[in-house]
């Protein structure tokens, strides 16, 4: 291993590490529910407002569902900056999650 390997070796054995990978890999799928289940709701895309960035992560989370093409930005008018409203992918990847229980958390 290199240093570098090493360094990020003995980083991953904290606790705060542990729950930032961990935050890393579930807020992204936390916001995709909020989106999507505001959006079934209201049939309206989603006020950036709204949404409730939570863990290490929300900011990052919501650049990686654009990025992954799950969600859109919109301009949100006179009420917000932006709004998100979920693609029909960002809509079945919900659905799977939800099915597979973890929105039951």
């Amino acid at each position: 291993m290199s240093a570098i390997d090493d360094f990020y070796a003995l980083l991953e054995t904290t606790e705060i590490m542990k729950q930032v990978l961990k935050s890393l890999k579930e807020e992204p799928a936390h916001l995709l529910g909020d989106i999507c289940s505001q959006y079934q709701k209201t049939g309206q895309p989603v006020l950036d407002h709204r949404l409730h960035f939570v863990g290490y992560m929300g900011e990052a989370a919501l650049k990686a569902l654009l990025s992954a093409e799950l969600i859109r930005r919109q301009s949100g008018g006179r009420l917000s900056l932006y709004c998100y409203e979920p693609t029909p992918e960002g809509l079945e990847q919900y659905e799977r999650l939800k099915a597979d229980g973890f929105y039951q958390k």
